[in-house]
């Protein structure tokens, strides 16, 4: 494996992600087990195996964990016909509950640790487990100075709309942390102006189709390093003051506005080939995702998908969520 390009891809990962937080976020001492990941075994993307915990399941090298502080996660390695597997925790209590199948229970305190699943051959998947602090902590509306705001009651009660039940806290150091081989914490961190640390809700699942959708980009001949997320999560507030839709799903941590930014100039590539930046580019990005979402394997990823044009205040993008339920528009 090439390291060095592994480590390339990772940093330019982390500079679209983390430098407009540099100067916001105060650097605290890290929390325990809070840094960056040494490239795992194989090739970049893939750990060689696969493991199920909670309702989620992948084979990549690296992938997010969120859990409340306390709660206890079950892990298990999918097809563990060959190789012994161990299960290896910074943090919290780990047991054993048979071949390659364990439980972990996460540490009381919330903040970012690591866990790593090892074949006996060297092959090792990463997990970033972020714990977070519960939605009881809010005061105000606010977690520690940093505005939340209330989250709209839907008529309809649907589990969908429910509030968050606790939210990831992000610094500088932090925000660089590794979710999957190709996105980090800190590119889904809200917009909104704050002079402490910010906070997070993020479904694990939305950074799993971000990075399957990036495959699918690749087999369509879109080589790319990374994804720009020009908008991950939002605080209602900030969602407010955007005038967005009020039931955005940005607020609930399973969307992001995307695009493929090569050339670093701040806006979405020439894709198409046609000469132009313009929403054909995001239309063909939105193709791709589109026709993947009707395959079995993509069903858990079905959500909601759109192609948006520029304007004088941003590029062409494309919106992609994991809300559960096909949605385009």
């Amino acid at each position: 494996m090439d390291w060095l390009l592994f480590g390339r891809r990772l940093a330019g990962v982390v500079c679209a992600g983390v430098l407009g937080l540099i100067g916001a976020l105060p650097v605290r001492a890290a929390p325990l087990q809070v840094a960056m990941l040494a490239p795992p075994s194989g090739e970049i993307g893939g750990a060689g195996f696969s493991v199920r915990w909670g309702e989620e399941r992948s084979a990549l090298a690296v992938n997010p964990l969120v859990a409340a502080a306390g709660q206890a996660v079950t892990l298990q390695v999918e097809d563990a016909g060959r190789g012994v597997f161990t299960l290896d925790a910074g943090a919290g209590v780990v047991q054993p509950l048979g071949a390659a199948r364990w439980r972990w229970t996460a540490p009381g305190k919330p903040g970012s640790y690591t866990l790593e699943v090892a074949r006996s051959d060297g092959a090792r998947m990463r997990f970033t487990a972020l714990i977070t602090t519960p939605r009881t902590a809010l005061r105000g509306g606010a977690l520690n100075g940093y505005l939340i705001g209330d989250y709209p009651q839907h008529p309809a009660g649907q589990a969908l709309y429910r509030p968050p039940e606790g939210f990831i806290e992000v610094d500088a150091r932090s925000a660089a942390l590794p979710l999957t081989p190709h996105l980090t914490l800190g590119q889904f961190v809200c917009k909104q102006a704050a002079r402490g640390p910010r906070y997070v809700v993020l479904r694990e699942r939305l950074p799993l189709a971000l990075e399957a959708a990036l495959q699918r980009f690749a087999r369509a001949g879109i080589a790319a390093g990374g994804l720009t997320v020009m908008s991950g999560y939002r605080t209602p507030h900030y969602n407010r003051q955007l005038g967005d839709t009020r039931f955005s799903r940005h607020q609930f941590g399973d969307a992001a506005d995307i695009f493929i930014d090569e050339d670093g100039d701040g806006r979405m590539d020439d894709l198409n080939g046609d000469g132009r930046h313009d929403i054909g580019d995001a239309r063909l990005l939105f193709g791709i995702v589109d026709a993947a979402q009707r395959e079995p394997a993509w069903q858990r990823f079905t959500g909601g998908l759109s192609a948006y044009p520029p304007n004088a205040a941003h590029g062409a993008f494309v919106h992609l969520d994991t809300r559960g339920v096909k949605a385009r528009w």
